[in-house]
């Protein structure tokens, strides 16, 4: 004889209340983002949400990830006795970012 199952009860989730701010905008620039938000079926008020957490997403990646620029030409191997110790440095401060500096100089270009 089986025991009957009790039906499970869920409560739903409910998302923490949204905070409302006061945005100003010239008016041309409003009426830009209208238009925007109108051609991507949206609300002006989505729209501008969902900028926003693309730009936070940005600046999340951003403060993740560096990027190393060299002049064309440039030698692809650097090594430690070439990375120059600044003034105020320990030697252990100068050790670490000269072999970081070794070790990114490493990595092959994306392109």
């Amino acid at each position: 004889m089986t025991t009957p199952r009790k039906k499970e009860h869920r409560i739903p989730r409910v998302s923490p209340a949204k905070v409302a701010i006061t945005l100003r905008l010239d008016p041309d620039r409003a009426r830009r983002l209208q238009a925007i938000a109108e051609a991507e079926n949206r609300t002006l008020t989505n729209y501008v949400e969902t900028a926003l957490i693309r730009d936070l997403a940005r600046r999340d990646e951003a403060a993740r990830v560096m990027t190393m620029l060299a002049a064309p030409g440039i030698s692809e191997t650097i090594s430690p006795e070439e990375v120059e110790r600044g003034a105020d440095e320990s030697d252990a401060e100068f050790a670490r970012r000269r072999d970081l500096v070794v070790a990114l100089w490493q990595i092959p270009d994306s392109d």
